[in-house]
């Protein structure tokens, strides 16, 4: 069949050898509130110097670009320590997984607030904090590939793809809270402290949390599907390789999906020359991730209702990227700030689901190979993609207009520095590239539901009941 890996994996045991009946554990949703605060947390970590950049580069007594690199190395990383980290998690185990991603996050939490302490040198302040972003980095490599391997574990099919959208929308809520309240605490640089201390209490939250994660299995399995024998790890790479429905998710989506990165990273430098101040660029961030949190949730229902990933994705992948391409334009032509408000809102409603649904469609055309694997290289397209992008796309950039250089809210120190720049070319080459990519998706990707066939072989033969008892 179209995209199918191979015929060479091992079946499940026949319905006749199966149990009569299919339990799930109440107790799964405390595990899962358990992920999603931890990926809140991280997000937390990851982001929350971006919008005091000014502040915390005078703490810290670095470049601009010194405290850009605090939040780009969770893409380095994350691209550098994927395949062990996914091998560690289908190896050892969700639970494995759980408690190494909260307690690396919490470490790298710990020392963030070390660099703060009064026996830090000023020129020490940076190394420490960069060694605590770094292991933050390291632990979400963990905590971001767990969702779709434990919804796929302890979720019935009716709530599977809901309980990976909570997840993600989990840490779409970590990147509004850490982009937004991070200017509402730190008035002053001498506040960053207080912010590093209240951004490790979601991170010791989730590690207390973490201590109750009994498992990596429930008791008793909650589907037909999660009885087959996994693909043995060193014949992965070459089942995702044969596989044409992943590699065109992965090249198409993945890829695609760097865009949303890349556009938020540089989004103050791309409007202040065209007139927009930081408020501006601020509640437009703020639109697409509140919208794109309940697009998340909304669609992760609407998607367990009806069964229709593949077709859900392409609806929602092609509005986002009209969405985008909208988004630019808006920008360019100068649209006042409330038409950017409602644009970026209809961009996070659309565009934000198509992680968590692609990311069950990886699983699903791949099945049964070891989930975290999957949607760990999955992943790793749009961190690529992002860094590449971070990159390269300022070459394109050109000297601002007269008429820009009238209405530009940039940094006066950037006006200064000649920092100011045109993004506008950068702007039509994402564009340009999300058509491509978004055509390439819609036309030549059909997911075969390799797990669904085999749920749906359950539904006529056994009930899924949930235990009354959290144990």
């Amino acid at each position: 069949m179209y995209g199918a890996i191979d015929n060479e994996i091992s079946p499940s045991p026949t319905i006749g050898e199966t149990p009569t009946e299919f339990k799930v554990y109440r107790r799964r949703w405390l595990y899962l509130i358990c992920i999603c605060l931890a990926n809140m947390s991280n997000a937390i970590l990851w982001i929350n110097f971006a919008s005091i950049a000014n502040l915390a580069k005078n703490y810290f007594n670095v470049s601009y670009g010194d405290i850009n690199w605090l939040s780009l190395i969770f893409m380095v990383v994350c691209s550098i320590f994927t395949l062990p980290s996914t091998w560690a998690i289908d190896r050892f185990g969700i639970r494995f997984g759980i408690l190494t991603g909260v307690w690396l996050n919490l470490t790298g939490a710990c020392f963030r607030v070390i660099s703060t302490w009064g026996f830090v040198s000023i020129k020490s302040r940076y190394s420490i904090v960069f060694i605590g972003q770094f292991i933050c980095a390291f632990a979400q490599t963990f905590t971001l590939f767990i969702p779709a391997k434990f919804s796929f574990s302890w979720f019935p099919e009716s709530q599977r793809t809901l309980a990976t959208s909570l997840c993600f929308a989990a840490n779409f809520f970590g990147v509004f809270v850490g982009t937004v309240l991070p200017p509402i605490i730190v008035s002053h640089e001498d506040k960053i402290p207080l912010l590093l201390y209240l951004s490790l209490i979601p991170a010791f939250l989730a590690a207390v949390l973490s201590l109750t994660v009994r498992s990596s299995q429930p008791p008793t399995p909650s589907c037909l599907s999660s009885l087959d024998v996994k693909s043995p790890y060193k014949f992965v790479f070459k089942k995702l390789l044969t596989s044409k429905s992943y590699l065109i998710l992965f090249f198409t989506v993945g890829f695609g999906l760097s865009n949303n990165n890349t556009l938020s990273t540089l989004l103050q430098q791309i409007m202040c020359p065209f007139g927009y101040n930081d408020i501006a660029v601020g509640l437009c961030i703020g639109c697409f991730i509140i919208f794109g949190l309940i697009g998340c949730i909304v669609m992760g229902i609407i998607a367990d209702k009806t069964k229709k990933l593949e077709e859900l994705t392409k609806i929602l992948y092609s509005f986002g990227v009209i969405s985008l391409i909208c988004i630019g334009l808006f920008i360019i032509n100068e649209v006042k700030s409330y038409g950017l408000y409602i644009v970026f809102a209809i961009a996070g409603l659309t565009n934000a689901p198509v992680l968590p649904l692609s990311l069950d469609l990886s699983i699903e055309t791949t099945h049964p190979v070891p989930e975290a694997t999957v949607s760990g290289i999955f992943l790793v397209a749009s961190q690529l993609g992002s860094i590449i992008a971070i990159i390269i796309l300022p070459s394109f950039t050109r000297s601002p207009s007269a008429h820009q250089m009238s209405i530009q809210q940039c940094e006066a120190e950037d006006m200064k520095l000649n920092d100011i720049r045109d993004y506008s070319i950068p702007v039509y080459i994402l564009a340009v590239i999300s058509v491509i990519l978004v055509i390439c998706f819609i036309s030549f990707f059909h997911c075969e539901y390799r797990r669904q066939k085999k749920d749906e072989m359950e539904h006529n033969a056994i009930s899924i009941n949930t235990d009354p008892e959290l144990t």
